[in-house]
Parts: C-alpha cells; structure tokens; sequence
C-alpha cells in the first residue's frame, strides 16, 4: 500500500506543473510528445461499464464460537477463473459546467467461487461471496486545467449494501461458516483528474478515501481510452477496499479488478 500511495503522490507532483499552465492550444511541443486537445468540454456523460473484480480479505461473525471465526478469503482472479463466476451492472453519470461538477456511480457486484483447497487434508474446498450493491455521488471543483488536462478536488458519500459470506467445506477443518449483511454510508473525500490528447488517446484517474460506517474506504480507479465523436471507449483498472464492523459482523475486503465501457457525452 505504501508503494502504491508512494507512486500516486509522484504522478501527482508531475502533473501538477502541466495543469497549472495557462489554458489554450499548445504552439508546440517537443519530439515524441504529444500535443495536448481542447479542455473537457461542459455537458453530461453517460457510461455503462463492466468490472471484473478478484476479492481478498476476511469475512467473518466475530462470535466466540470456534466454528465462527473470521475465515480467511484469498481468491486470485487468474488463478481460480474457472470457478470464479462474475455478474453485475455499473453505470456512472456525469456533468460538468465550467469549474463545477458532479458524478455519480451504481456498481451492482455479484462475484463468488468455488474452488479446491491447497491442502485437500485440512479443507476440501473453499466458497466465497460477495452481492450487492455499491453506490456513490460526489461533487467537485476544477482546481487546476489547462493545456487539455484538468484536476477536481471534491466530496460526496459512498453508501453499501453488501452479503458477504465464506465457507470451507470437507477435511478436518471443514463446516466452518461466516456470513452476514449490512448497510452503511461513508463520507468520502475526493480527487481526480484527466487528460485529453489530441490524436484521439485521453487518460484518467479517481483517487478517494472515506470513514463512517467503515473504519476507513479508500479506492483507486486508472483508465486510458480513446475518443470518437460520440464520446469514448476505454479500460483500465479499479481497486476499492473497506473495513467495516458492526455487532458480529466483521468484513474487511478489497475488490479489484480490470474495468472496460463506454462513455456517452451529450
């Protein structure tokens, strides 16, 4: 995690030089760069996209009971893809008026699995899950743009409605259970930022964190994508993780994953 805030604090201190430029075309720029388009323009996005997310983490009823500890999840997406079994719908809103914006996202996750333990002795095979919903708004303030890049600075609230569960299944250890479901609301601090290249390629990135209902929420989304005049298709990367307890309930994992959509702009 260090490394991760280590090289998302440099890409920042780079960037920041670039937006704080004057805004308007670039006259010229150097071999092997690339010239810079038009600021973003006002108006709304619409744009459906899908996330294909691996979990890790721990799930667990946090009750005395031996056979309800929190059990451990520990899913790779690559490795387990046969059993892996991935559904949902996301859609983001968007809008932009000069310095001011606002965006909102419903994420409706549905990722579990089912497959052998590595030790057949002790677990035959392990289940994991997680459904529901996540969904968040926030609204921003352009605190940099220029030169085709801008950088929002904003708040807003991420509120969830999860069913975690994991189970563990034959040899000695198995029957044991963990499972349970809540609702809770963070508010969430926010910064974000993009680039628009004028062959065609734009680069974006979202960075927040926030606490109420969980301990502490923190999520980090990079995509790169190409335009046409329609709006844009792209992909990238989304990675959200949560720690939140209440009563018995213990859940504390992290989702991430490959996104890939389209974005509509009228």
């Amino acid at each position: 995690m260090r490394s991760l805030v280590t090289r998302a604090a440099l890409a920042l201190a780079l960037a920041v030089p670039h937006l704080a430029r004057a805004e308007g075309p670039a006259s010229s720029c150097p071999a092997g760069c690339f010239p810079v388009a038009a600021p973003v323009r006002d108006g709304f996005t619409l744009t459906p996209y899908l996330w294909l997310p691996g979990i890790t983490g721990t799930v667990g009823t946090g009750t005395p009971d031996p056979a309800a500890e929190p059990a451990p999840i520990e899913v790779d997406i690559t490795k387990y893809k046969e059993g892996l079994r991935l559904g949902g719908a996301m859609v983001n809103l968007g809008w932009r008026r000069g310095p001011w914006s606002a965006w909102g996202d419903w994420t409706y996750a549905n990722v579990r699995t089912e497959a052998p333990s590595f030790s057949q002795t002790l677990v035959e095979s392990v289940q994991v899950g997680v459904v529901g919903s996540i969904v968040q708004a926030f609204g921003g303030y352009t605190a940099l743009r220029g030169d085709g890049g801008h950088l929002d600075v904003g708040a807003g609230a991420r509120g969830y409605g999860l069913y975690v569960w994991a189970s563990l299944d034959g040899g000695l250890l198995g029957g044991k259970r963990a499972s349970g479901d809540d609702q809770w609301v963070d508010a969430v601090g926010v910064v974000r930022g993009g680039w628009s290249y004028e062959n065609g390629w734009e680069l974006a990135f979202q960075a927040d964190a926030g606490a109420g209902g969980s301990k502490l929420s923190w999520q980090v989304i990079g995509v790169a994508g190409y335009r046409f005049g329609w709006g844009a298709l792209f992909g990238g990367w989304r990675y959200l993780s949560l720690d939140h307890a209440k009563g018995d309930l213990v859940i504390d994992i992290a989702l991430s994953g490959g996104i890939f959509g389209a974005r509509f702009a009228f």
